[in-house]
């Protein structure tokens, strides 16, 4: 067994004893062990919706150093997301490998598209946004998330079909208004993805599918860099669903920690400058940060640092089913260690340490 000694959870001072991946032991102890000096220890960050970083983008199926690259920055899982691309591509991406020795946990993949409305396609690609078809979750069976438009023909009826299958069911690049929205989420659907960005916003006369998944208690993804959600709209989606339903994502891209210039997403040109990243059209194309950086950004906006954290783990756990995102006694041994600016000093997933 391993222990690690003296580290701050939620400001309680204690030391961990973990094994063969899970938890063994919180509390006080007299055990010898790894001492971190009062240093801060939170859940491992779950992201459930990225599409790569540090110059390699997920359709092009190599993860190994993303695995890395997430463990190293405070994701202890992930889920590498594919783009609106032709079915072989995204066959191609959800069947790479993804056991490595080292890095983080990948589940599994989530399928952003190609079932999209294009007049929300966002930084999609609208050459390959197709109709429903079923069969490309059967011949993805590492898919866990999809996303998808509620409006499309036959939604009610995939959305029942993929719950079946057991993936969680997302509404994005969407124009549903809300009584569309609220027959997806009675058939199934559970999340909403980068709320406010690509659906129609709240209006009192026609308050939409964020309304929705709020009367209807789904869950509700948040970029929360600073660029892709005003810090007041922040605060006010986490008072309206809670942080028991936000979940915080990185929606990184190939260009998430490289230098300013052009990169490539789902096969669009992107341009980043001054850390934002667009579409030669103008629209945002995913971010250039971590979920360690959407969570900083989360407390700096005013969310309490229990409940950002919250929104980066045990939510996100609760909504995949997995067993993570707590630190107690059976969950596993996947944490950040960060100072009290919540730079990180080291990370674990399943016990094995970034560094």
């Amino acid at each position: 067994m391993q222990y690690i000694k003296n580290v701050s959870l939620f400001g309680e001072l204690t030391d961990i004893g973990f094994e063969n991946g899970k938890i063994t032991h919180v509390g006080k102890c007299a055990e010898a062990g790894r001492d971190f000096g009062g240093a801060k220890i939170f859940p491992g960050l779950i992201d459930v919706h990225s599409h790569g970083a540090i110059g390699i983008d997920t359709m092009y199926a190599d993860f190994e150093r993303l695995a890395r690259f997430y463990l190293e920055n405070g994701t202890t899982t992930w889920y590498p997301t594919t783009m609106t691309m032709p079915f072989g591509d995204i066959m191609k991406s959800a069947g790479a490998k993804t056991v490595f020795n080292g890095g983080a946990n990948i589940p599994g993949f989530h399928l952003e598209g190609p079932f999209i409305n294009v007049k929300y396609k966002g930084a999609q690609n609208p050459s390959y946004v197709h109709d429903l078809d079923f069969s490309l979750l059967e011949a993805c069976p590492t898919a866990k998330l999809i996303t998808i438009a509620p409006e499309l023909e036959g939604a009610e009826e995939f959305i029942k079909k993929a719950k079946a299958a057991g993936v969680v069911v997302c509404l994005g690049h969407t124009d549903a208004d809300y009584d569309t929205a609220m027959k997806a989420f009675a058939a199934g659907a559970d999340c909403l993805t980068h709320t406010y960005n690509a659906m129609p916003g709240i209006h009192h006369r026609n308050p939409g599918p964020i309304a929705a998944g709020a009367d209807a208690g789904a869950y509700a993804q948040l970029i929360s860099d600073g660029k892709h959600v005003h810090p007041s709209a922040v605060r006010l989606l986490v008072k309206l669903y809670g942080p028991d339903k936000v979940v915080l994502i990185s929606d990184s891209v190939e260009a998430a920690k490289m230098p300013d210039g052009e990169y490539k997403l789902g096969g669009l040109d992107v341009v980043v400058n001054e850390g934002t990243v667009r579409t030669r059209e103008g629209a945002l194309a995913g971010s250039s940060s971590t979920l360690l950086d959407c969570v900083r950004c989360a407390i700096s906006f005013g969310i309490p640092e229990e409940d950002a954290f919250k929104m980066a783990s045990e939510t996100p756990a609760r909504l995949m089913g997995l067993n993570k995102g707590k630190i107690e006694v059976g969950y596993d041994a996947d944490f950040i260690i960060t100072d009290e600016s919540y730079n990180l000093i080291t990370a674990a997933a399943m016990g094995n340490f970034c560094k």
